[in-house]
């Protein structure tokens, strides 16, 4: 599948591994260009940022172009920018997307514990991580 393909407005889960431990998170595509990048919107747990630019993180994209049907990009990298203000991510991909099901895991929503755990201890450490990357990129 070509990302030109990809409807707009589409849901989107990016899916972020280290170590053999995996998180992810829910986002919104939001424009297609030259068959080279997705653009969506940000990626919040807690109401903050998720810094997909950290060092040594395997990212992945699967997104829905219809129900029960997705296509997922590997190896894809993620840098957010911000324009009038606002903060997007810009996804690029050098292979065509590939017909694929649906991950099984549930997304991260919130770090904070509640009586059920709502995300797994590896995916909280994935998170973690990348807010670490986050405080050390702002000294």
């Amino acid at each position: 599948m070509n990302v030109e393909d990809i409807p707009i407005p589409a849901m989107a889960s990016i899916r972020v591994s280290k170590e053999g431990k995996s998180a992810l998170f829910e986002t919104t595509i939001i424009q297609t260009t030259d068959n080279k990048y997705i653009y969506t919107m940000p990626v919040r747990v807690d109401n903050k940022l998720v810094n997909f630019e950290a060092k040594g993180l395997l990212k992945e994209i699967k997104i829905e172009f219809a129900p029960f049907e997705f296509y997922e990009w590997r190896n894809i990298s993620i840098v957010r920018f911000v324009e009038d203000g606002k903060s997007y991510l810009r996804i690029r991909t050098t292979t065509p997307g590939i017909r694929a099901m649906a991950w099984s895991e549930k997304p991260v929503t919130s770090t904070k514990k509640k009586k059920e755990n709502l995300i797994s201890e590896e995916a909280l450490e994935v998170v973690n991580a990348a807010r670490e990357q986050i405080q050390g990129d702002k000294s």
